[in-house]
C-alpha cells in the first residue's frame, strides 16, 4: 500500500502537488488530476534518536505519532521513513591527577585538571574546601592555578 506523490497543472496551469495512496501501483484515472509533470514513491519523514514513530488513527483521521502529524488515510509504517540523527564525536580530553595531602587529618584529597581541545582548563578536588568557598575553589585548585603545587 504505497504512498505516491505526484505533481500536475491544474486548468489554470499552476503546479499542485498532491500525495495519495493507492493499492497498487500508480495508476490514475484520465482527467480526473490534469496533466502529470512528476510522480514518484513518497515517505514522511520522521526525526528522533530513539523514539519509534507509530500511526493513530482517531474519528476519521490518521496521525504520525509523537508528533501528532496529519497523514494520508491508508498510511502505514511502512510510509515512515525514521531518521535518526549520528551521535556527536566524544571529545577526548586530557586529565592530570594531583594529589594533596591534608595539613591537619593527614587525609589524601585529589585534585583533577582537565585539559579540554579549546584549551580551557578545568579544574576539581574532593576535599571539603570546594563547596566550603564561594567561588568554589579550594586551596589546592588555587595553587594550580597559580603554577605551584
Amino acid at each position: 500500500m504505497p504512498l505516491w506523490e505526484f505533481k500536475n497543472l491544474n486548468r489554470y496551469g499552476n503546479f499542485r502537488t498532491r500525495i495519495i495512496h493507492t493499492e497498487k501501483s500508480l495508476g490514475l484515472p484520465g482527467g480526473k488530476f490534469g496533466p502529470i509533470v512528476f510522480a514518484r514513491r513518497f515517505r514522511y519523514k520522521y526525526e528522533h534518536s530513539y523514539m519509534p514513530p507509530s500511526i493513530l488513527e482517531i474519528n476519521g483521521k490518521t496521525y504520525l505519532m509523537p508528533l501528532w502529524q496529519e497523514v494520508v488515510k491508508g498510511t502505514t509504517i511502512n510510509d515512515i521513513e525514521w531518521i535518526k540523527p549520528k551521535p556527536k564525536p566524544v571529545k577526548k580530553r586530557e586529565v592530570i591527577k594531583h594529589t594533596f595531602e591534608s595539613a591537619t587529618s593527614g587525609s589524601i584529597y585529589t585534585t583533577r585538571e582537565y585539559h579540554n581541545e579549546d584549551g580551557s582548563i578545568k579544574y576539581t578536588c574532593n576535599c571539603p574546601g570546594v563547596w566550603r568557598s564561594k567561588e568554589r575553589k579550594c586551596k589546592h585548585i588555587k595553587s594550580l592555578e597559580n603554577g605551584s603545587k
